[in-house]
């Protein structure tokens, strides 16, 4: 080969290699240089680099730039951060595993990025449901769904039904309340059927009927697509099936409670049977156990799955003395019921003189 020859193979080469460089180089740009922001195992925010917003003025970064699900011509709700080497961008709502989105300038598609899918081991989960007995009045008043993890607030009723008898979703079943019932760390839901409904001297049940009927099944259906604070999807659909008895019309009485007595010198708990099953969250911080002194005896109340047994644990042991169980007016059964009156209450009938407090004495010898 010639001296020619060689000098034009060697331009040829060196410019079909600059190409595949830059094509290479352009590829990779595309396809790696937005990134996902980790924060506690959880997609908090995706990285756009100055290269592909560098024609953008600062102000006009929002109304330019979006991003959003494939399909999908809705922006997702967020804020935008301007730094100095490029946008950050963090979603109102985490962004969820497994799930992909596009990054959109001025009406046209940059770029695509994948969120991982997350691992089973660290989905969340229903872990119960209270009441948790397979047979509940018609007039139940509300559950609690506990989780295993902290949950996203404001869509319960988005992945929530009941469906009666294997086949019709109940309408309008639930209260729906802005904002949810939650404890502090989002993990237990207090969610109630519609008291309207239940209230048989009140619109909503004169014309939708009440929420449960009489020796009906039902099942309780709570979607898997519920996200954690984290954006990962329950693990599973859960469900619970019970069947309904009549109304309960009689609020609980003290008086039929029985002990299931320790033996002093110990720290073995006291048992408290109410012989019906009582509100499972109410039953543990409505009622402390008092010493013949009228100091509060230093404890921990757990009550059993169907609520119808609670235990004290005492912090020391026992001594010879008597002793006072004090339960606060508003502990209730299912129903509503409380110490003091009914939930649905008929103001026609005489009321008896309502208490603060409930007392029944025991003996420890």
């Amino acid at each position: 080969m010639n001296n020619n020859k060689k000098t034009r193979f060697r331009i040829l080469w060196g410019l079909v290699f600059s190409f595949c460089l830059a094509a290479c180089s352009e590829t990779d740009k595309k396809n790696e240089a937005i990134t996902i922001t980790w924060e506690n195992e959880k997609a908090a925010a995706i990285f756009i680099p100055h290269q592909f917003v560098t024609a953008v003025p600062k102000d006009s970064i929002e109304k330019l730039l979006s991003v959003r699900l494939p399909k999908n011509n809705t922006s997702i709700l967020g804020e935008y951060y301007v730094e100095d080497k490029g946008v950050e961008f963090r979603p109102l709502i985490a962004f969820s595993p497994g799930l992909k989105y596009e990054v959109w300038l001025s009406g046209k598609l940059i770029n695509e990025i994948a969120i991982p899918a997350s691992d089973d081991k660290n989905a969340p989960a229903v872990l119960a449901v209270y009441p948790s007995t397979d047979t509940l009045p018609e007039n139940l008043l509300k559950f609690y769904i506990h989780f295993s993890k902290p949950m996203q607030q404001g869509e319960a009723l988005d992945h929530i039904r009941l469906i009666k008898n294997n086949h019709d979703t109940v309408p309008a079943v639930f209260l729906d309340l802005q904002p949810e019932l939650w404890n502090s760390d989002r993990t237990t839901l207090t969610l109630w059927l519609d008291p309207g409904r239940i209230k048989r001297d009140l619109q909503p049940n004169k014309t939708l009927g009440p929420p449960l009927q009489q020796g009906q099944h039902y099942q309780l259906l709570i979607d898997h697509n519920w996200q954690d604070a984290n954006g990962l999807l329950l693990k599973n659909n859960f469900h619970k099936d019970f069947f309904t008895t009549g109304r309960d019309s009689i609020s609980p009485n003290t008086a039929t409670w029985t002990f299931d007595l320790p033996a002093t010198g110990t720290a073995q708990k006291l048992g408290i049977n109410f012989h019906e099953s009582l509100d499972y969250v109410l039953a543990t911080n409505t009622m402390q156990v008092v010493d013949a002194n009228g100091a509060y005896v230093k404890g921990n109340f757990e009550v059993n799955s169907n609520g119808t047994v609670v235990d004290f644990i005492p912090a020391i042991a026992w001594k010879p003395s008597n002793y006072t169980l004090e339960a606060e007016a508003r502990l209730e059964d299912l129903a509503g019921n409380n110490l003091n009156h009914l939930f649905d209450v008929d103001l026609t009938q005489k009321q008896h003189q309502p208490k603060d407090l409930y007392k029944k004495s025991f003996v420890i010898k």
